[in-house]
């Protein structure tokens, strides 16, 4: 099975995949002889055209449909193809050029067609993964804690600190812990540990993090907002069947059922219709999720979902929240790829502080710092680093 992203691309029901590479040309003739010499000046980038279908059902093929659709929309930048196990010589980082998905027959919603256009941006062996921080301090009554930490994939190696808009600089990095999640094990990293990190108020040479990692295996690591689709659990089967929940790469993605925030250590259960948000958080030793309790709501309760980012190292999201005699109050939510709990402010338009109540409420899932690392996931070439 093929993947690009975490969309499946399924090879038993593929029918077209070409790729081509072309290079830019200079053409001198020869004097007084017939021909010409043609010398290489540069690369172009590689199409690669992949065409299949969805034949799994109406329900499975409708929601991987829909994930593939607006993944194509989406604004995630180089996305990796690859496949699980064995080789495959189109792996690489591509990004979405064009999408066309749609049902086989337009008026049966069990097979749909789809038939994605990808450029090709590079391979491992070119690019490092990077991992860009742009820190910047939270408004909220949490804490003032100031703790700055990322995750990275345990299954990446030759990690390293680049100091990406000052000299330019690299020096080895190591994790300060790991951390078991239900996807994959994640390393947190501290940007203190960075020589050019500087607390609050921020320097211009924020760190970043480079390291080479499988394609795979970044994808398991990623955070995700999952679309119930009215379902208890993620799986069906009791766990042992098809996922249910739709994996959402879309902000304009319509709210109708529970949506669940998700980076496989804590999820949040966010549910419109009865005001409520339940967290789970993953028990590594017993292999499974476990329900969370929040602080007495106080009269609180959540009353819209507004989805601001959905990235592969954070998601964000506006949650305002309802009381019958304080109205509606506003807070921006954050979860980071690794994190156990959620870095909630005001946004900028909201007065503060937060009502009591509601700080009660979030506080056992809140995190008590004031750093937004907001990390960010690409690519850096090796060119850039190169001695």
């Amino acid at each position: 099975m093929k993947y690009i992203y975490n969309s499946p691309i399924p090879e038993a029901a593929q029918t077209d995949e070409r790729d081509r590479l072309g290079q830019k040309l200079a053409e001198a003739g020869i004097l007084q002889e017939d021909g010409a010499v043609v010398e290489s000046l540069s690369s172009e980038a590689a199409d690669l055209t992949l065409s299949g279908q969805y034949r799994w059902g109406e329900e499975i093929s409708t929601m991987l449909a829909t994930e593939l659709d607006e993944l194509s929309a989406s604004s995630l930048p180089t996305l990796p193809l690859y496949r699980r196990s064995g080789g495959y010589s189109n792996a690489g980082y591509y990004e979405i050029a064009s999408a066309d998905v749609e049902p086989l027959h337009g008026n049966d919603r069990s097979v749909w067609r789809y038939s994605l256009s990808l450029t090709f941006v590079g391979k491992k062996g070119s690019y490092f993964r990077a991992l860009g921080t742009n820190p910047r301090q939270l408004e909220h009554e949490f804490g003032n804690g100031l703790e700055a930490v990322v995750g990275v994939p345990a299954a990446a190696s030759k990690v390293q600190w680049f100091n990406a808009d000052g000299d330019r600089a690299r020096i080895p990095a190591s994790p300060i812990e790991t951390r078991t999640s239900a996807a994959a094990d994640v390393d947190i990293y501290d940007l203190t540990d960075a020589p050019w990190y500087d607390p609050p108020p921020y320097d211009e040479d924020p760190p970043t993090l480079i390291y080479t990692v499988d394609y795979a295996d970044e994808v398991s690591c990623g955070t995700r907002v999952y679309d119930t689709q009215g379902h208890e659990s993620k799986f069906s089967g009791g766990g042992s069947g098809p996922r249910q929940w739709q994996t959402v790469h879309s902000t304009e993605h319509d709210v109708e059922d529970p949506v669940i925030m998700s980076n496989a250590l804590l999820r949040l259960r966010l549910e419109e219709a009865v005001g409520t948000i339940t967290p789970q958080r993953w028990d590594a030793s017993a292999g499974r999720w476990s329900t969370d309790a929040l602080g007495d709501a106080g009269g609180w309760s959540l009353f819209d979902i507004d989805l601001l980012e959905i990235a592969m190292a954070r998601d964000k999201t506006q949650l305002t929240f309802a009381h019958d005699s304080e109205g509606l109050f506003a807070l921006n939510a954050t979860l980071d790829r690794g994190r156990e709990a959620v870095l909630f402010e005001r946004p900028e338009n909201e007065p503060g502080p937060i009502p009591d109540g509601l700080e009660d409420w979030l506080e056992p899932i809140a995190a008590t710092t004031i750093v937004a690392p907001q990390a960010t996931k690409g690519l850096v070439s090796r060119n850039e680093v190169r001695r």
